[in-house]
């Protein structure tokens, strides 16, 4: 027997937002950051009752439970246009329960449409150096001595006269970081190094995760001197694997500034 399928009803769910994972490690806007592939485990610490969500490889989508009831008969276009939705705050943290990503919290008013992103670290451990080499350390606070946990680290290294690449990384719960210097280019024959400058942000307490949103910019003391400023003026040569150190320090040593 043949013919048409009478519809006696159509469920309608609208997806009003998405979060989206990325690896902040891979782009310097999120617009060119890869999504992260590997499953992660999500908890929140403020979620509206009816509000749905749907896990995915790198991202997170999430919707008001509808209200209204099922569409009698076929549904429309217009029954299958999403309306504005109305904006609630979500909030939680996120982890990945490889280890290979730190944990992190994270906030953000969804149901707007317009998606958001949230960007995760990998661990020193997770991280790989390349044939361009890398720096690694530990961070440490001038005032109490102890580790500063879940630093970032912003590592700017100048290739040509005005012409930068950004490389980033995340310190670990005991103040120890790796940064890859992917994509960094061997140097021309003309120079020795590349100049750069290190910048870090940490956290204004040791909160487990942490939200990097909510970091405050630290003061660096320099390799050749006891000063400190907003960054640390560094050499970087392709290929090489350093230890960064402070000035007659073992470590990196940073304060608030």
């Amino acid at each position: 027997m043949s013919g048409r399928v009478k519809v006696l009803e159509t469920d309608i769910v609208h997806a009003t937002d998405v979060i989206y994972w990325l690896d902040g490690t891979s782009g310097i806007v999120e617009a060119d950051m890869q999504r992260i592939a590997e499953p992660l485990l999500v908890s929140f610490t403020i979620r509206p009752s009816d509000l749905q969500v749907v896990h995915g490889p790198g991202r997170m989508a999430v919707w008001r439970r509808p209200t209204g009831p099922m569409v009698e008969g076929e549904a429309t276009e217009a029954d299958k246009t999403a309306s504005a939705g109305l904006p609630v705050a979500l909030a939680g943290s996120v982890a990945d329960p490889a280890g290979r990503y730190h944990p992190r919290r994270f906030r953000h008013v969804v149901g707007t449409g317009v998606g958001h992103a949230v960007q995760l670290f990998p661990a020193p451990v997770a991280t790989r150096f390349g044939k361009a080499g890398g720096l690694r350390g530990t961070l440490r606070s001038e005032d109490t001595g102890q580790p500063v946990p879940w630093a970032l680290l912003t590592l700017e290294v100048e290739i040509v006269p005005g012409t930068r690449l950004c490389f980033r990384a995340q310190a670990n719960a005991d103040g120890d970081f790796a940064i890859a210097l992917t994509q960094l280019p061997p140097l021309p024959q003309s120079i020795a190094a590349y100049p750069a400058e290190l910048r870090i942000d940490a956290p204004a307490d040791a909160a487990t995760p942490a939200d990097p949103d909510e970091f405050i910019a630290m003061e660096v003391q320099a390799q050749d001197t006891g000063l400190f400023s907003a960054a640390m003026a560094l050499a970087v040569v392709p290929g090489e694997i350093r230890q960064l150190r402070s000035f007659d320090r073992t470590f990196v040593a940073v304060r608030t500034a």
